[in-house]
């Protein structure tokens, strides 16, 4: 590997920062939202399963204008998507702020949350199609730390405005930073590459969107229907054949949504494997873990969030030196050091479960954000990198959709392994049924857990195409 140090602009430095400071916050106002539903229930005078769209809406939203950003990159300039993109995070803020009704909550939700599917693929498309290949691993390491801090940073920002001031100005707090950061990247941002014509194929953007929403409505009934035909089995059969047909369509088709071709790569499905299940079992950590101290160990909202700050500060520390190591030493190298803290991590967490305190789910904590510094990032980066120019756009499409609704389904399954504890013992006390539930889950996840290190560890780096697409984008430069 080169360890020649590139040269890059000022302007796209400063262009990739704006965007990833915009996604960034869209991001925190999504996670800070889940400890105010108490507080939403109480004034808005209804049920927690009608607050919970306050995030659901928002996720499903996030992942649906994903799901079409290779088509806009394609079809729209840059500065276009970023002005589109911020407007919407202001807007949609604004409503929010104000909001006197839920309904009108949920609108502007909705609108801040294209807002921030427009920017985040975005970041990525800028580093992998402006930032030399050498020190892409650097620069997607970076932006990546800002945007994997946000989840984790969420819900202690959103409590601590709740508790001491509103949770409107959860959203009044984040506006002015984000029309800041929306004016700065539109005036810097710049592309390569002339917008070209093509159809927009609706049949398929709404398959894919029925999928995303039946899936999600099939696990989150679990918890309350079982196994139930209607409620389970029929949403899971539906989006399972919308998937099928949205394959069927865009294998035939001259325009497709998103280009299948991309997984012809199999290094690119591999690294999309270990993206997407890193991010579900993370995601999903971050909704066990301070349900388990607050109604295993007692602690109080306040508490169980900053639990998860040591762990999400540290990440956001090494994620840049990741993407250095992976530039200087390949990807072998950070993929076995992240594999072994993962691993142990999680094992750890899982055996431990029955005398888990604060203190010992800080240490382990840190030690897994440690091992998902050294593997997410440059997971994204390694998958682009294997991808033709022409495919880019549609692989970057695949990793910020996947990002987005893993962390909804990792919510969703983890909420049903916790209910498995009342199940299975319904004469224990709550603390009891508590933690037979999140040991469930954490084993759960170290199964998971074992299949991304099984992927990440059987990873061969290759550098003859490597070579062949950095000089293919440099001539497209």
């Amino acid at each position: 590997m080169s360890t020649t140090t590139p040269v890059i602009p000022t302007q796209t430095k400063v262009a990739i920062f704006g965007t990833a400071s915009l996604a960034f916050r869209g991001i925190l106002v999504e996670t800070s939202m889940n400890v105010t539903f108490p507080t939403l229930m109480h004034q808005f005078h209804t049920t927690l399963a009608t607050v919970q769209w306050v995030t659901t809406a928002y996720l499903l939203a996030v992942a649906a204008t994903m799901v079409i950003t290779a088509f806009i990159q394609q079809r729209f300039r840059w500065r276009t998507i970023i002005n589109v993109g911020g407007a919407g995070f202001v807007l949609g803020g604004l409503l929010c702020t104000v909001a006197p009704q839920l309904w009108l909550l949920l609108f502007g939700r909705i609108i801040q949350a294209i807002g921030t599917g427009l920017a985040l693929p975005l970041v990525f498309a800028q580093i992998m199609t402006l930032v030399p290949f050498t020190a892409q691993g650097r620069f997607t390491g970076t932006a990546g730390m800002l945007i994997a801090l946000a989840p984790s940073l969420g819900p202690t920002y959103g409590g601590l405005v709740t508790q001491l001031l509103s949770w409107r100005l959860i959203f009044g707090i984040t506006l002015p930073f984000g029309l800041i950061a929306w004016l700065i990247t539109a005036k810097t941002i710049r592309q390569t590459q002339a917008p070209r014509s093509r159809p927009f194929p609706l049949c398929q953007f709404g398959l894919v969107v029925a999928a995303l929403i039946l899936l999600i409505f099939s696990i989150n009934n679990l918890s309350t229907h079982g196994l139930s035909l209607v409620f389970v089995w029929l949403p899971l059969l539906l989006a399972v054949l919308a998937v099928l047909t949205f394959t069927r369509s865009a294998t035939r088709t001259t325009h497709p949504l998103i280009n299948l071709a991309v997984f012809q790569q199999g290094n690119f499905t591999r690294a999309l494997l270990i993206y997407f299940f890193i991010q579900f079992i993370q995601i999903g950590l971050t909704f066990l873990l301070p349900n388990f101290a607050q109604l295993a160990l007692g602690k109080n909202a306040l508490v169980s969030g900053l639990m998860l700050l040591a762990g999400s500060l540290c990440s956001a520390i090494l994620s840049p030196l990741a993407g250095k190591l992976m530039d200087r030493r390949g990807i072998r190298r950070p993929f076995q050091i992240g594999s072994g803290f993962l691993l142990l991590a999680t094992l750890s967490l899982a055996g431990l479960a029955q005398h888990l305190s604060v203190s010992l789910i800080i240490g382990l904590f840190v030690g897994f954000q440690i091992g998902f510094s050294c593997l997410f990032n440059n997971a994204l980066t390694y998958g682009l990198q294997q991808l033709p120019p022409q495919l880019m756009g549609d692989g970057n499409a695949l990793f910020n959709t996947l990002q987005q609704y893993s962390g909804s389904l990792g919510t969703a399954i983890m909420a049903v392994l916790i209910t498995l504890g009342t199940r299975m013992a319904p004469s224990a006390s709550s603390t009891m049924q508590t933690t037979l539930g999140t040991q469930i889950a954490l084993w759960f996840s170290l199964i998971i857990i074992m299949i991304v290190a099984a992927l990440a560890l059987t990873t061969k780096p290759i550098a003859n195409m490597a070579d062949d697409q950095h000089q293919s984008r440099s001539s497209n430069h």
